[in-house]
Order: structure tokens, then C-alpha cells, then sequence
């Protein structure tokens, strides 16, 4: 038993699913690298002001409440600091540690930005050969 080669109408469609199939691909990874790149910004700005409070002696700092709306308060002690390790779990750390951890945490978001944006690319590349490989055979049938 022969297997025939598929008709160019089966062809058309078969890529026009996996461009379907790699858009949305394209957009999960898109929005999961935006997610990180939010990630990484917070982790820096976390570890700038650890850095910052402990350096600098200030007699006030402003802290935010939310909704734009700030409070000036003493600044808190640097000697120790609260770090989240997920599952909504809260760790007191001496400050070397929790920027240690921190700066451990960006280098962790980083690696996997580097990654995601690899594989975004990729599907980039194969999403436009299909999509010339698509055009080229409707410009094909068009002039039969």
C-alpha cells in the first residue's frame, strides 16, 4: 500500500495549523518573558535599596502605601531583612545573606530570560519560513 503525496489544499492547511500553533507559542513565551524582565527589574530595585539604606545615614524615608500616596517614616534597621521564599513564606536574613540570595534570584531570572529568548527566536525563524513557504505556494496556485 502506497502512501500518495498530499494535495497542495492539505498542504496549506497543515501549515496554516502550525503557524496557528506557533503564534500562540510565540505569545505565551512573549508574555512569559515579559513577566521575568518585571521579575528581574524588582529584584534589582530590592537589592539597590538594601544596598542604598545601608550606605547612606538618612533621617527619613518615603514609603509607599499604595495608590501614589507615600508615608515619610525613620528608616528601618538594614541589620536584618525579610526575604519571601515562595508559598507565601516569610525568612529574616542578615543583610549579607538576603543580598546574597537575592543577587543569586537575578542571576536565576536572568538564565532563564536568556533561555526564553532563545526559544522565542527560534519559533520567530520557523514562524516566518512557514509563513514564506505558505505565501509561496498560494502565489503558486494563483497562477495555475
Amino acid at each position: 500500500m502506497s502512501r500518495q503525496q498530499p494535495t497542495a489544499e492539505e498542504t496549506v492547511n497543515a501549515l496554516v495549523v502550525e503557524i496557528r500553533v506557533l503564534e500562540s507559542t510565540y505569545n505565551e513565551l512573549t508574555a512569559r518573558q515579559n513577566l521575568l524582565e518585571r521579575a528581574l527589574l524588582e529584584s534589582r530595585a530590592a537589592l539597590d535599596s538594601i544596598k542604598g539604606l545601608g550606605s547612606q545615614p538618612s533621617s527619613e524615608v518615603l514609603t509607599q502605601i499604595g495608590g501614589g500616596a507615600m508615608l515619610r517614616s525613620k528608616p528601618p534597621s538594614t541589620e536584618s531583612v525579610l526575604v519571601s521564599v515562595g508559598s507565601n513564606v516569610v525568612i529574616e536574613k542578615p543583610k549579607e545573606e538576603a543580598v546574597a540570595m537575592l543577587e543569586e534570584r537575578s542571576r536565576d531570572v536572568e538564565k532563564t530570560l536568556v533561555s526564553l529568548i532563545g526559544q522565542r527566536n527560534e519559533i520567530a525563524q520557523r514562524l516566518n519560513s512557514d509563513r514564506d513557504v505558505l505565501n509561496n505556494l498560494m502565489a503558486q496556485s494563483q497562477q495555475e
